[in-house]
């Protein structure tokens, strides 16, 4: 059976990206590697719309967090973690492995907190150093206003770090233009390559604070690592083929045109949520990413059920919820190399599957509202 994912992370391969893996080995400290490597890094800058350095770290996404964090606090910092998911309450407990005091600005899943609590937890702990947050809440499906927040946290001399494990290829991050102080991302949601990646980019705050930061590191050592992004290389050994394909998935996006990639990551999750709201679903979130699409799953379904259903009779595979969410939500990603005809495949492999366990509704429903909200999408101006 031919299997497609569609869960958050991770993501579909192009074919381009898996053939730029097949090429044999080179080593890391030549001339050949060097020219790949810092053009993978320029069109990932070109892509943030940053001047700024992009960072490669051979890590997870939380790798990337772990970093962003270390490299601009020290021991007895206080900071303000924002928490609606469970990637999330990962800041606060990254910090809390490091000793620091972690206030929380806590919302129930599926909600998205305000820049009114920012402000409020800001002026409830005048000490904290920095605001860390999550902008596509991958557990949940919702889509936080980073950019409202990082305006107030900056207006209070607040540093922001945020976690774009799953906006990164999704949405204009704007970085130079944005009050953010930092971004850190993944390579296999967005970047469409497998695991094992992590990024990170600092603004010129984050920098400075670096340079007094005390927090122990070694090998997340962001300014070690800057330092030798600047000869073309990183200080440990990097995931060389994972960079080569880096390269391959940063050029078919420069060659899509950024602003191609949003529209399209727009287009898809529209007609995924239409395609839902169809079939009597309500979404999970109350402001949806365009990354990942959380359902409800309706009274009298296992959910359980369902994913594996899609799996094995449909060859379409989505992720269930985690935590306390398990069996209460489906995820449905489509975030990365995903066209219009992947968007009605998996879509009907929902319909399908849900009707198999008992969902009842009108044969085709949610494949014809996925078309039709697809072609007023790409329909040419005047043409209804």
């Amino acid at each position: 059976m031919k299997r497609m994912l569609f869960t958050p992370g991770p993501t579909e391969i192009p074919t381009e990206v898996l053939a730029s893996q097949s090429r044999p080995i080179m080593h890391h400290r030549t001339d050949e590697y060097r020219s790949i490597f810092r053009e993978q890094t320029r069109l990932l800058q070109e892509f943030l719309a940053t001047t700024q350095p992009v960072l490669t770290l051979t890590a997870s996404g939380s790798g990337a967090m772990e970093a962003a964090l270390v490299n601009i606090l020290s021991p007895g910092d206080e900071i303000i973690a924002v928490e609606g998911g469970k990637f999330g309450e990962r800041w606060g407990k990254i910090a809390e492995a490091y000793g620091l005091t972690v206030h929380r600005v806590t919302v129930a899943y599926g909600r998205v907190a305000t820049p009114e609590e920012v402000e409020s937890a800001i002026a409830a702990h005048p000490k904290a150093k920095a605001l860390f947050l999550t902008h596509s809440e991958t557990s949940t499906g919702a889509l936080f206003p980073v950019h409202e927040m990082a305006k107030v946290a900056r207006a209070k001399g607040l540093l922001t770090i945020a976690d774009t494990v799953t906006s990164y290829g999704v949405y204009d991050l704007r970085f130079d233009t944005s009050d953010l102080d930092g971004v850190v991302w993944g390579s296999q949601k967005g970047m469409m390559i497998p695991p094992g990646l992590g990024y990170v980019c600092y603004g010129p705050r984050a920098w400075a604070a670096a340079e007094k930061a005390r927090l122990p590191k070694f090998y997340f050592n962001l300014t070690k690592a800057r330092a030798s992004l600047e000869k073309g290389d990183t200080p440990f050994t990097p995931a060389i083929s994972l960079v080569i394909a880096a390269h391959a998935a940063a050029s078919m996006q420069a060659a899509e045109g950024r602003e191609n990639v949003f529209a399209r990551h727009e287009r898809n999750a529209e007609a995924t949520r239409a395609a839902v709201r169809s079939l009597g679903l309500p979404l999970f979130a109350e402001v949806p990413t365009n990354a990942v699409t959380a359902i409800a799953v309706p009274a009298g379904v296992d959910g359980g059920a369902v994913v594996k259903t899609m799996e094995h009779r449909y060859g379409v595979k989505i992720a269930g919820g985690q935590g306390s969410l398990k069996g209460k939500i489906f995820r449905l990603g489509h975030i990365g190399h995903y066209d219009a005809g992947d968007i009605l495949r998996l879509v009907g492999a929902f319909e399908s599957a849900l009707s198999d366990h008992g969902h009842r509704v009108e044969p085709g429903t949610a494949v014809r509202t996925a078309q039709e909200s697809l072609r007023r999408a790409t329909a040419p101006a005047g043409v209804a």
